[in-house]
């Protein structure tokens, strides 16, 4: 068995110059002459919502490596639900399937904080020992560095003295030998404040933002968040670029957007995502957004601008600060099945925006007085099955009174359209 894994995971650890072409070393006809590789992470293996991870994953695989010539694919941690040695069992069966993991991509993985949550293992040796590869990785494909590091335990900032040392070594390193190029690099919780999902303690990190400052060629990606990549806030530049890869497993958004006690929106189970990453002979980079649930493209690409320096940074942080989501003329929201216990139903026609439209603001107005509200996130993360109107039940509302359904639509920059109201109506 383990004589298998090595043949099919083709780890190639480069301290100097040792690997100049990687897909030589994995027989694959070198038919690219830059590099091409595909990010996922949190595949939670035995997390089994929705379909479960031994139905989402392979299907997930088939579609971003069934995508031609990707020289690798790095799994940005979370490989685990809890970090068992049945569950990295389950990752390996998943993995060695050719059929899933064609021969000629190398594939690298590295821990996220759930891969630690089994306190009765050495969570670090366990990974090692099933998946033979090291906790931190060097490679160089096609003349480009690529850097992984794994963290040192289950809190967003375990990253140990080893990790960090390891990371500034190799940044130091590929600096001066891959100049004017992007050092491309992974692991599992995104910087604090960077990109969408990394916005609080629970989410991002400070573990490496210091060493990463000094490197504005560096472009990290990262995953942790399950935020989904449709979200234009995936991608962050200002002292370096971060890239939100979005989660194999199930799809949530940030508190306070949707009117639950949960961070799990409608339909979060059915979303797998990833990204494919193309160095252009113009030295800029551009990255594909992919819904591998429905094998379909999200787009706009996302182009990373040469030289890369910082001087051409474009994702920053008051990009579309002016740019609301606007209804169609004549949009309006309509009001059905008043109960006399004070309940309704309130239907709505989505809006459009240039990028896209986040969640709404549904109000019940009694006059001028907002005597109820919720949120509804707009479900962009389903892609081609978002819903093309949406509907909000209200309970409790006062009755014989004349009352007005009133929607706002609110983008990712808490940019906020015209509202929309419907005809008034009075409960009986």
């Amino acid at each position: 068995m383990r004589r298998n894994i090595l043949t099919i995971f083709i780890s190639v650890f480069v301290i100097f110059d040792v690997c100049s072409n990687l897909s030589d070393l994995c027989g694959q006809d070198d038919v690219r002459e830059l590099p091409r590789f595909a990010v996922i992470s949190d595949l939670h293996f035995e997390n089994n919502r929705g379909l479960g991870a031994m139905v989402k994953v392979p299907h997930a695989l088939k579609s971003i490596l069934g995508k031609k010539n990707i020289d690798a694919l790095f799994v940005v941690g979370d490989l685990t639900n809890a970090g068992k040695e049945r569950e990295y069992d389950s990752l390996l069966k998943v993995f060695l399937d050719k059929t899933n993991v064609p021969d000629g991509i190398a594939v690298y993985f590295m821990m996220g904080n759930h891969d630690h949550m089994n306190k009765t293992v050495n969570a670090s040796k366990l990974y090692q020992d099933k998946l033979r590869q090291p906790l931190h990785q060097f490679v160089e494909i096609k003349g480009y560095p690529f850097i992984t590091v794994s963290p040192s335990g289950s809190g967003t900032n375990d990253y140990n003295n080893e990790a960090k040392k390891f990371l500034s070594d190799k940044l130091n390193f590929a600096a001066k030998k891959y100049q004017g190029k992007p050092i491309f690099v992974f692991f599992h919780h995104p910087p604090q404040n960077t990109c969408y999902g990394s916005a609080n303690n629970n989410w991002g990190s400070t573990a490496l933002t210091t060493i990463l400052q000094k490197y504005p060629q560096a472009v990290v990606f990262c995953g942790h968040s399950h935020f989904p990549i449709g979200d234009p806030r995936s991608i962050h530049q200002d002292k370096f670029t971060t890239v939100n890869d979005g989660s194999t497993t199930y799809t949530g958004v940030e508190k306070g957007e949707i009117s639950n006690t949960s961070i799990l929106p409608e339909g979060f189970e059915n979303i797998t995502e990833g990204l494919i990453v193309n160095v252009l002979k113009n030295g800029n980079v551009e990255i594909e957004r992919w819904d591998t649930f429905r094998n379909e493209e999200i787009l706009p690409r996302w182009s990373l601008e040469s030289p890369h320096d910082g001087s051409r940074f474009k994702y920053k942080n008051n990009r579309n600060e002016n740019d609301p989501p606007k209804f169609a003329a004549g949009s309006k929201p309509v009001v059905n099945d008043l109960t006399a216990a004070g309940g309704c139903v309130v239907t709505f026609p989505q809006a459009k925006d240039n990028e896209i439209v986040h969640h709404y603001l549904i109000e019940i107005l009694d006059g001028d007085q907002v005597i109820q509200s919720v949120k509804k996130c707009s479900q962009f993360y389903l892609n081609s099955w978002t819903p093309v109107e949406l509907s909000v039940t209200f309970a409790k509302l006062p009755t014989k009174k004349p009352l007005t359904a009133k929607i706002t639509a609110i983008d990712s920059y808490k940019n906020k359209s015209t509202e929309i109201k419907s005809n008034t109506f009075t409960l009986p």
